[in-house]
């Protein structure tokens, strides 16, 4: 009797277990729930973290933005005013003279006093190497510069030139009247003396760059502060052909850097501009 009951009870008990592991089954599939919903950031902690992103990426964006627009080219300590600076061309003519100091070289040519030492130390130095120099010009007067560019006009005019061939011709390598570098006091013609020494010849020939003397000077100038002014595959820059005897002085540092980057000084000053307008942005 007690067998048949204690048989009898199993399938009850075994209903009981099933129900209680059921019921636990349930308890740990809702408390575990609850814990995934809790570690997760509410919609508002999303919110914040993703407008906290994006203000991230608008400044890092308006960043980038700022640089692009402040391109400053790294150059000397050096003004688009400075006075060894000064940009004469077709573009930028002069309206009356420029007040200087003249300094009478030994060749009878006057240049502005302040450039009379550094024109110095380039002729002992060249002397030095070997060279043999001579001054063909140095300062020329506004009115001087007038009647240059009138003869060498009138000289196409006769060669049988029309006036439009004549002008053209002239400005080839004489400026225009406000527009000579030789008026500022800063701009010395130098040649070879045997250049200089040919009969009839005004020693300012293309063919010096291939003279000891025009080949030391366009390497050695900027060292004095000087530097080739017209040089070749700048013309449509310059608006002059090109002339290895004309030499421009704007300091040592301005001259080592414009030859290095290969800068005529249209192009030196235009960049110091550039930099002087996003200086003067940013304040």
């Amino acid at each position: 009797m007690q067998t048949n009951k204690k048989h009898s009870q199993t399938p009850e008990r075994y209903a009981q277990r099933l129900r209680f592991f059921a019921g636990l089954l349930l308890a740990m599939l809702f408390f575990t729930g609850c814990t995934t919903d809790d570690d997760e950031p509410s919609n508002s902690q999303q919110d914040s973290t993703t407008s906290n992103h994006s203000e991230e990426a608008q400044s890092s964006s308006q960043a980038s933005v700022d640089e692009a627009g402040s391109k400053v080219i790294v150059t000397p300590a050096a003004s688009s005013t400075d006075w060894n600076l000064v940009l004469v061309n077709k573009e930028n003519q002069l309206a009356e003279e420029i007040a200087m100091e003249i300094y009478l070289t030994e060749s009878g040519y006057p240049i502005d006093s302040r450039i009379q030492e550094p024109y110095l130390q380039l002729l002992e130095a060249g002397k030095a190497a070997g060279m043999d120099f001579t001054m063909i010009s140095g300062y020329r007067s506004i009115e001087q510069q007038q009647a240059n560019y009138d003869v060498n006009y009138q000289n196409y005019l006769a060669a049988g030139l029309s006036e439009a061939e004549a002008r053209a011709k002239t400005e080839e390598y004489i400026a225009l009247p406000n527009a000579s570098e030789h008026t500022t006091g800063l701009a010395v013609d130098i040649t070879a003396t045997a250049l200089a020494n040919q009969e009839g010849n005004s020693g300012l020939f293309p063919d010096l760059e291939n003279y000891p003397e025009g080949l030391w000077l366009k390497e050695n100038a900027p060292k004095f502060g000087f530097v080739l002014r017209y040089p070749k595959a700048k013309e449509a820059i310059t608006g002059i052909n090109f002339e290895p005897w004309h030499f421009r002085y704007v300091g040592i540092e301005n001259a080592v850097y414009m030859t290095e980057n290969n800068l005529t000084l249209e192009e030196y000053v235009a960049i110091l501009k550039q930099n002087e307008t996003i200086g003067n942005s940013e304040q």
